[in-house]
Formats: structure tokens, sequence, C-alpha cells
């Protein structure tokens, strides 16, 4: 039978999401194209067309200027806005996204690795945030090369678009599930874009609408239904992570009735979790009436959970017709058939019995046994299916099953680099009529003309737990190896249906050397019933059951319902060998397996403990919760085994914390969970949370909590020091200067051009500097030992401040004893939890601990982007007390500058403070040095704070703040690091003002500086060095791009007599390693001319 479709006139033919993302963002470019709720709730992030655009382009330039189109990127994110702009950028940029999903703590990599192997993938994109996460795992991916996306510099004029055709390969999307054999399934653009406008058609949305998504974005249904297809349409999408939706889904039902929602995907099993969780006392004012379109798909759709769901959320504004039940998978980009609009779901009630037999027929006899069968609707836009005999390769008569055959547009190009695999699957043809080629589903199902496709079951063995695949041999390889007991090639992984939810079971033959010491009675196969056991659990049978439930949790986020161990020889199997995993389910539920015994145990509980919140009396709950929810036995669960252990998976350990909160009230974070191992620690943690009488805790803190050597972050610091040693190179951190460090220093002797030094105006050295600091030790002595405030002040630090701010073009200034701790305790004193600090995203360190101890609310902007800042100020300022803007004058990593006037600008339209930190541009810039506001011409009195240091143009120690009277009066008198320190020493003061006093009086060094730095600048750029965005400043990077090949280059110009320091990870990210050449005016032509050369020698030998 051949099913045409409803309507085919497709009209966007050859149109690519890249073109249809840009048309948004040139006619709607302030229209809200997607949003991030920070754990279901919060909004954290939003992004319009334009600025999704703006962002995606300078991502996508960067891609460019490292790869070539066709690439392959592993693309490594939670969920949230980061993963869709850099998918985006990866379709702009003709890069094949691969994406994945990031690896859980103590999760092994393999499926990770295969998948890096088989798409030969040469570049991960990722995030700061993660990068440590996966940098720390076995070495993983040093093959490719890092990007971290929320580091990039690059602009989005510097993107060149490039020309993308409809068979162009867009994405590959691994099926889930498959780690020994993954398996990449080829999505062209043109794939994509038709399958977009098949879902809008299936389903008629209209751009009045929203999505809410919370589906996992390297999923199918997640990435092309719930986040890319909107694109089409123009729906703003609402994202949220899969962990929010499984600790709470009634948290999806909130949202929907918040924001008023109109489109959501599931599979499922999130309606069946909604009705669990269903309690109408905490839904007074839920309203779904907005609520037009829920696909349903992903995964059989069951008529009892859309029976039961409406039943349920009807009397809240649920209509049936809103259940769109949906069939369609990876190979076919997405979506095969939907159902249609205004009409309740169609469902069909038919002989259990005739259906194993491949007919369909009516359930009408009291006798029969019923099945109900959900209709997942119709093709559309040229998509067609047939349903075909899977022997004969012939059409299937009305009435019968068979398997379901797709062709059309959205079917996919084939799997990656498997081209056998592609042909049985892609290239499958109509023995009669020879019609095709078609794309055979493996799955099973009938057609009705009215009601559309029916889907019955499956040839394949894929099984579908949760919504998600998983390949049977794939977890019988993880079993085979997690145990000796085990013998190979004798595992037998299935699914059975219980409660109305699919449960993985495991079917293992045990060894025959292991078998009398599990000591069980010998018992025939008909004396033991599905889910029963023999007579006693014995420690070795937990002991196995416990490594298979661990192994594969691990590898693939699953928990094995139950673990029946058998006897030698007795696994179905073929002739040739071959596990019959049909034949042994078939067996376990008919009660004919052979079992020694089985993990599945009847369970008794000791009374409960009362809430006292005693460590025994939380780990005994947790142990009564273990033994209930995993069916084991409660005297089996051990204090100091780690949840893994029992198998929790994702939706188990996120049911854990709910039933946690609502015994004890404390809500766990999923993170403390997984990170504390054994439940014993749990039990401990929680008892010092919950506890009044903490004397009665008497906590086993493992040693990596108390002992320094034992903590990971120092392990982590050892091995990238190791890492170090084993390029045969000295140590290129903490290196003795034996001499005055200006243009040249001595190191171990030798003497050396120095780039190492903010030394900019020379003046550190200087003669006049150093007697003016010699001259106040004589008369102060080498410490003032006090506080300012009270005995410390002297005439030298009034001088300073007063000369300072005279200089700066301000009313006052004030004078901390260190340039890290005037950013820390400024910004820490002045703003507090009602506040907002918005800071660009490669500010120095100093201010981001200050935004840590404020308690403020801080979001980062892009770098230099006053566009994007003044977007997230229309958003937040009107929600907020104070709120500052932070910005740099001259940014230390690259060397670039901000457009002052326009951060001006916003802070004065949108009334906020503007903070200025000055250290690198503070007798740098303007013709006189006197900072940023010199160099645009403005009025000094349009910032607010002028941050500076003492220690780079002025040759001393310290830092700065100047400004208005009033804001330097309340800083004297209350900023905590200027009240409770002692003042600046004498004679670094007495440095500092004599250097004042040199550059007003000689401006010529500043001159010279701005002349040297615009040589080395261009010479090096002219030598096809990267120097990121470095102008006018005496920051020069040269950005190598990778750690070791950064202390390699570094050592290399060492040996040439050049001193020039690597900048590595985690101070940058690997991809922006550099050297950073620090210029002075006292370098001279010469010196510039031989660090150049030496740079052209180092690249012309590989270096």
């Amino acid at each position: 039978m051949i099913i045409s479709p409803i309507k085919s006139d497709f009209l966007g033919q050859g149109t690519t999401l890249v073109e249809l993302l840009h048309q948004r963002a040139k006619h709607h470019p302030h229209r809200k194209a997607y949003i991030f709720l920070e754990e279901g709730e919060i909004q954290t992030s939003c992004l319009t067309y334009q600025e999704l655009e703006h962002q995606v382009q300078a991502i996508a330039a960067h891609l460019q200027s490292i790869s070539a189109p066709g690439d392959r990127a592993l693309l490594i994110y939670p969920s949230g806005l980061n993963f869709v702009v850099s998918f985006f950028a990866c379709l702009y940029a003709g890069i094949i996204a691969v994406p994945a999903y990031p690896p859980k703590r103590n999760q092994k990599l393999s499926r990770l690795q295969n998948i890096v192997r088989d798409a030969q993938a040469t570049l991960l994109l990722t995030t700061a945030d993660i990068f440590p996460l996966i940098a720390q795992k076995e070495y993983a991916f040093t093959q490719l090369q890092w990007v971290l996306t929320d580091r990039i510099t690059t602009k989005a004029d510097d993107f060149t678009p490039i020309t993308i055709e409809p068979n162009t390969t867009a994405f590959l999307q691994y099926t889930s599930g498959s780690t020994g054999t993954p398996k990449g399934v080829i999505v062209s653009h043109g794939n994509l874009a038709h399958n977009c406008h098949v879902i809008q058609h299936s389903y008629q949305e209209s751009a009045e609408g929203i999505v809410l998504n919370w589906l996992p974005l390297y999923h199918d249904m997640g990435l092309v239904g719930g986040t890319l297809q909107p694109i089409v349409v123009g729906f703003p999408v609402i994202l949220m992570s899969p962990m929010a939706f499984l600790q709470d889904p009634i948290r999806w039902l909130r949202i929907i009735s918040t924001y008023k929602v109109t489109v959501t995907v599931s599979p499922n099993f999130a309606y069946d979790l909604c009705i669990q969780k269903f309690k109408p006392e905490e839904l007074t004012n839920l309203d779904l009436s907005s609520w037009q379109i829920a696909i349903n798909g992903a995964e059989p759709v069951r008529a009892e959970t859309i029976a039961s769901f409406i039943n349920t959320f009807a009397p809240y504004g649920f209509r049936p017709s809103t259940f769109r039940p949906s069939y369609g998978m990876a190979e076919t980009t997405l979506l095969v058939t939907g159902a249609t609009k205004f009409k309740s779901p169609v469902i069909k009630v038919c002989d259990a019995k005739a259906l194993e037999e491949n007919q369909v027929i009516s359930c009408t006899k009291e006798t029969q046994i019923p099945r109900k069968i959900v209709s997942c609707g119709h093709p559309c836009l040229g998509q067609t299916v047939a349903i075909v005999n899977p022997v004969s390769l012939t059409r299937c008569a009305t009435g019968q099953i068979g398997e379901i055959w797709v062709t059309g547009e959205s079917v996919a190009q084939g799997y990656w680099h498997q081209e056998e695999l592609t042909k049985q699957t892609f290239g499958a043809y109509l023995v009669d009529t020879k019609e095709g080629p078609f794309l055979r589903t493996g799955d099973l199902g009938f057609w009705e003309d009215e009601a559309g496709l029916f889907v019955t079951g499956r040839i394949k063995d894929i099984l579908i737990i949760r919504g998600r695949n998983h390949y049977p041999q794939d977890i019988e390889q993880t079993v085979e190896t997690s145990h000796p007991a085990l013998n190979f090639h004798s595992i037998a992984a299935f699914c059975v249906e219980i409660d109305g939810d699919n449960r993985l079971i495991v079917a293992c033959e045990v060894k025959r050397t292991y078998v009398r010491h599990l000591q069980v009675h010998s018992k025939q196969a008909e004396d033991i019933p599905p889910f029963s056991l023999p007579p006693a659990p014995l420690p070795l049978v937990e002991e196995v059951a416990k490594a298979i439930r661990k192994a594969v949790l691990r590898e693939h986020d699953l928990q094995v319902y139950q673990v029946l161990l058998l006897k030698p020889g007795t696994l179905p199997k073929t002739s040739s060998g071959k596990v019959q995993r049909l034949a042994c389910r078939e067996a376990f539920l008919a009660g004919n397996l052979p079992l020694v015994a089985s993990e599945l145990l009847d369970i008794s509980f000791p009374e409960a403990h009362p809430k006292n919140y005693s460590v025994e009396s939380i780990q005994s709950w947790i142990c009564q919760w273990l033994a209930t929810k995993l069916y084991i036995s409660i005297q089996s669960v051990d204090g100091n085994e780690s949840f893994e252990s029992y198998g929790l998976d994702s939706l188990t350990a996120a049911t854990f914390i709910q039933d946690l909160e609502t015994w004890s009230g404390y809500l766990l974070n999923i993170s403390t969970l997984q990170s504390l191992g054994a439940n014993a620690n749990l039990a401990e943690y929680l008892a010092q949370e919950l506890a009044h009488d903490r004397s009665q805790i008497s906590a086993q803190i493992p040693p990596e909590y108390y002992q320094i050597e034992c903590f990971p972050e120092y392990a982590q610091l050892q091995q990238r020091l190791t890492q170090i040693q084993t390029l045969e190179i000295p140590n290129p951190y903490f290196q003795v200067q034996e001499s005055l460090t200006r243009d040249c220093t001595q190191i171990q002797g030798r003497t050396l051009i120095n780039y190492s030094t903010y030394n900019y105006l020379g003046l550190s050295g200087e003669p006049r500097v150093s007697a003016a600091a010699k001259a106040a030790i004589d008369c102060y002595g080498t410490s003032v030992c006090a506080s300012r405030l009270a005995s410390g002040e002297r005439l030298l630090h009034q001088e300073l401040e007063q000369e300072l701010a005279e200089f700066i073009g301000v009313e006052d200034c004030i004078v901390y004893v260190s340039g890290h701790a005037t950013n820390v305790t400024t910004i820490g004193h002045l703003f507090n939890s009602q506040d907002l600090i918005l800071y660009d995203a490669l500010s120095h360190n100093s201010i981001l601990q200050g935004c840590a101890l404020s308690g403020a609310k801080t979001v980062p902007f892009p770098h230099n982007d006053w566009q994007a800042l003044d977007k997230i100020l229309q958003d937040q300022r009107q929600h907020y007390r104070r709120v500052v803007i932070v910005i740099e004058g001259v940014y230390s990593m690259d060397g670039d500058i901000p457009d002052l006037p326009r951060f001006i600008e916003l802070k004065q339209r949108h009334k906020t403070l503007l903070m200025v930190d000055e250290a690198h541009s503070i007798g740098v810039l303007g013709q006189y040095g006197r900072g940023i506001g010199e160099f645009f011409d403005v009025g000094r009195n349009q910032v607010d704070l002028w941050m500076g240091t003492l220690s780079k143009a002025f040759a001393s120690c310290g830092g700065y703040i100047a400004g208005s009277k009033a804001l330097i009066n309340y800083l004297k008198y209350t900023a905590p690091g200027f009240v409770y320190s002692v003042g600046s020493s004498p004679a670094n003061t007495a440095a500092a003002l004599a250097s004042l006093r040199l550059l007003k009086s000689e401006p010529e060094r500043v001159k010279t500086l701005q002349k040297r730095s615009q040589q080395f600048l261009q010479l090096a750029q002219a030598q096809g060095w990267n120097t990121a965005t470095s102008q006018n400043s005496p920051i020069i990077p040269i950005v190598v791009g990778n750690s070791l090949a950064c202390i390699q280059l570094s050592h290399h110009l060492f040996q040439a007599g050049i001193n020039v320091q690597p900048m590595i990870y985690p101070a940058v990210a690997n991809d922006a390693a550099r050297l950073r050449f620090f210029i002075s005016c006292l370098h001279t032509e010469a010196q510039i001319n031989q660090a150049i050369a030496a740079l052209a020698n180092a690249k012309s030998i590989g270096c």
C-alpha cells in the first residue's frame, strides 16, 4: 500500500535555514527568537533574531579563520542559547555540526570518542564553563582544536557569506545509545529546510505561537522540532533543561500557563510523568487554554496516556484536539507523519492476537484481547509512506501489517562513511513496481485512508526507553565486561512493559567456574515465574548485579530493572551463535528461562525512623528509598557504595530529589548528589544541612575536602606542570630577574630584550624615581605601620591623590595598596544584592572577584559589544536599584580598547553608573598619556569611577579610584580595603608621585611608546601573525592557539635572546594561547626588529 500526501505545495524549494534566519534578522530584527529559563524558572538569557545572527556571524567568522567548509565540529553544550548560536554558526560557516551532550561526572567517554573517530571531527565547540569538565577526561579530545565560543573576539563584520546548496551536509545526527558502532545520519540543508516546512504544514502552525522545549538539544526531536523549526514560522522558543523538567514535570505545565505557550514537543513518557506528579492543591491557578499543539512522538504513543492526560488536565483548559500523535526518526530528519489540527487523536481497538500475526482486526468479541493503537496521522509536502512486506518486498494489502517505508525530500542522505549500511537502509526498492528508493524504517504498521498511519511495533532490535533509542548490542557489550563471572557473547538485553513503562531486563550466562560459588538451589525453569527469583539472595549475586547496574548506568544512563543470571549454554541463540533476544524475552515472560539467580528480590522494611535528621535516620531513609525504587533488598544497600552502583539514571535521580524534598523539606542540587559519591557521604551532608544539633554529627569527610594536596584543582595544576616537563624545556614561570627590568633584563647571567613587564614609560629604574623613593624611606621609614584613617596618613599620600585627580581631570582620588584589591573592595563595597553589575566578558579577574564579593546580580556582555549591552539594559534596568557598567581602557589579553563614547551614551540613557579600569591605559593612551578619556576627548565627569594602577606607567605598586568628591569621601571612610588596610608605603607613594611628575614634564615618552607599539604591530601582522584585536596600545598578543606550542615558542625566543611569557590555559582558552608582548618607550627600533626576526625564524622552522 502506498499513501499519498494530503498536499504538496512546498514553496521554499532550495531555501536553507541560513537564508531563513538571515531574512528573519533583516525583516524582524527585534522579534524574540530564543529565551532560556535557568532551572526552568528564571529567564537568564534572551536573543532577538538580529542579536542571534550577530553572534552567529561572529562565531562563524572565527570558524572560517581556523577551518574549511565540510570540516566536522563536535558541539558539547548543556541546554541553553550557547548551543543554538554555535549550531547556527556551523551552518553559516559550512562546518558540519555534530551535536553531543557533555559527559556526566565519572562517566566514561567511549561514546563520544567513537563519535569523534567516526565523524573524523577536527573541532570541538564548547564554553569556558564546560571546558574544564571535559579537559580532565582521559585526554580524550587532544586531537581536536578547541573553540570556546563564549570567549571568541571576532566580529560579525568579519564573516564572509558562503554559497550553501540544498545537498550540502548541515549536520550529523548520531543515533541515541549507539556507542560501539555509532551511526551518523547525514542531514543536508535541503533535508532540514524541507522537514521544517513539513512540520509547519502538518500542524498548520501560525506565527502567533510560542514554543516550549525541554528536550535535549542533541536529540533529533529536541533539535529539529523544538529548536530549529520555529525559525520557519517565526515562533519565539522558550528553552529549559531536561533536568529542570525531570525534577519537576509540573513545572513544564506551569511555564505553559505563565507564558501562554501554544506548542510543545515531548515523548509519551513526559505526559505520564505529569499525571504521576499531579496534585490538585498545587495547581489552583493553572491555565492550559493557550496550548494548541502538544506533539507526542519519539517513542510509541500510548492510548492510555492520552486518555488519562485529557481526563486529568481538561479541568485546566487542556483540549483533546491539542494532542498531535506523530511518527518520525533521525533518518527522516524528524517528522514523517503528524495528526491533523482540530481533531482528537484517533484510537483504534484491535485484537492483540491478530496483531501478532500481522493482521488488523477490530476487537469486538469479549473473548478477544484488546489492544489500543493511536493513529500518527498523514504525511505531507511530497513525503510518501509505503506499507511493505519485509520479506517479499511488495506492497501489503489493506488490513495487513508491514514494514513502514518512507521516501521524500526529508529523507536523509545516509549514514556517514557507512556505504553498505546506507545502501541497505536508504536504498530499498519495491520488487514488483521497482519504485524507490525508500528508507526502510524497521518499524511495523498499517494504514487507513481516513485515520492515516498506525505504528504497531518494530522489526529492529532497537530498544526505546523514555524516548531514546538504545542498541541492545551496545548494552550487552557493556554488561559483558562488567564482571568476570559473566560469559562472553552470552548476554541479552531486552525490554518489557511494566506499569506502562518500558523497563530494561538483562539476561546473562554465568561461567561454570562461578556457578558453584553461587550456592543456589538447583531449580527448574518452570518453577521460577517472571519477576521472581530462587529462594535466597547471596553476596555474589548482588555483587554481579551491582557491577552490571553501575556499568550500564555509566555508559548508557539507563537503569537495569532486573538482572537474570542463567546457567552456561542456556541463553537462546541461533545455530551460528547469534543471541536471539526476542526468543529470550518470550522465554522470560513465559517463565521458561533456566535461572541460576535473579536480582529482583522481595522487600521488607524496618519501621520508619522519626524525622530527627541525624546521619543514621537519613541514611535509613535513603536505604529504604533505594530498596523500594530499585527492587533490591534493604539489607543489600551499602552506605559506602555510590549511587551509580544502584543504577540511578537521570529520571530516577530527579525522583529521588523530589521525594527527599517531600520528606525533609530540603531541595538537593543534582550536581551535589552526583559529586558526593557514597550515600553515606550524602547522609552526612544532609545531616549538616538539616540537623539543629551539629554536635551529634561525626562526618567522614574525604581527604580531597580538607587535604590541600588532594584538592582536584591542585592535581590539575600538577598535571599541567608535568605536561611542560615532557617538552624537556625549563619551566617558563617564576624565572628570577637578576637586574633592572627595563628594555632589557638579565636571567641566568644572560642579557635578553625584555617584553614581559609593563614598564611602559621606562620609569621603573629611572634614577630620579629611585631617588624619590629612597628619600621617602629616609624621611618616613619603610612602612606607615597603620591604616591611613588612624595614624598612617602622610603628606605624600595627599600630594599623590591630588595630582592624580588633576591629571585625570576629576575632583578627587583615593589610593589603595594593591591594584587588584582596588577593584575587589570598591565594587564589593558599593553594590549589593539589590543591584546589577554589567561587565565586559573579557574583564580582569579583580573585577570578577569584586562582583562576587558584592552579592549583586552580575551579567557579562560580549566583548566591547555596546549594542548587546544596550539590549540587556532595556530588559533589565528597571528591575534593579543601582546598575553599573564596568569596562577597561585597554584590555590586557588582546590589547584593544572600547568605544568609550558609546558606553557613556548608554550610561546616560539608562541612568546607570560607569566604571573604567585604566590599569593599562593610563599613561599610555592620549597625546599626554592621560588615558582613554583623553584619547576620545570626553568629559571626565561623564565616567563615575576611574580606576587605575600604579604598577605600570607609574613604576610603583598600588591602585586608585578617581571621581567626584562625594565618591572619594565615602570610600575613604567606609571602603574595607582602605579603612582596614595599611596605607601605601612611603617608598611606593613617592615613586608613583615622582613618575607622575616626570610623565607630565616629559610627554615625549608617551609619543615614543605609541610609535614603537605601532612599529611592532605592523611588522608582526605583515609576517602573518595573529595579533587578535590589538590596536593603539603597547599590548600586542601573538596568538598561537595551543598551550604547549606556545610554551615551545616562548622557549625558542628565549634561546634567541628575547624574554616574552606564554599565556596558556586556564588563563586563556587553549585555542587562544598566546605570547603577550609588552612594549616600552625604552625599546629601540633595532630591538623591535630583532624580536620580529626571531619570530620569523621560529615560524620558518615550524616552532
